[in-house]
């Protein structure tokens, strides 16, 4: 018997969870030009923290000299701090109390999606999120070493095949048929 709650259907859920972001986020960056950069960087240094250039660079799906043009001029503007590390990439960096003040860029879809959860629910969707992560790295052999674990998650995500999946009565010739 199938209901809600279980593994398939949650599975199915968050897939479809990750489709309606993946597009929201697709629709949202068509929008944004280069010099619009500066403010995904806010962005994201906001939902974040503090975080290393190397993993924004990644996160974030920029190029290393388009991330490192946008954070010059956002901490000449005294919005973001940058404390180095042992390489460039490691440097770690994090929004400055002028960085953090209300109205340095507009609320996007994504903040108006979740401000549909109290901060309750945020919580305890954070902590879910945490819960599920941790499985999946446990699953997937990843080290507990932040830096090897993200080392491992980049070397996995390069091999991918990117393009369409075919889904089960899904229009359109499956692969070897």
């Amino acid at each position: 018997m199938c209901n809600d709650t279980d593994s398939r259907a949650l599975s199915m859920k968050t897939v479809h969870l990750t489709r309606m972001m993946h597009i929201m986020h697709e629709e949202r960056m068509r929008e944004f030009d280069p010099s619009a950069a500066p403010g995904r960087v806010i962005a994201f240094l906001r939902l974040t923290g503090e975080v290393t250039v190397g993993e924004m660079c990644m996160i974030l799906g920029t190029k290393p000299r388009s991330l490192e043009k946008s954070l010059s001029k956002l901490v000449e503007e005294g919005l973001v701090s940058r404390q180095e590390g042992e390489k460039k990439w490691l440097d770690k960096v994090k929004l400055t109390e002028k960085g953090l003040e209300p109205g340095k860029i507009p609320k996007g879809p994504m903040s108006k999606v979740f401000d549909t959860l109290s901060e309750e629910e945020r919580g305890q969707f954070a902590a879910i999120l945490d819960k599920l992560n941790a499985g999946f790295e446990k699953e997937l052999g990843l080290p507990k070493d932040p830096e090897e674990r993200r080392k491992a998650v980049r070397e996995r995500s390069a091999t991918f095949q990117h393009g369409p999946v075919h889904c089960r009565g899904a229009p359109g010739p499956r692969p070897g048929h």
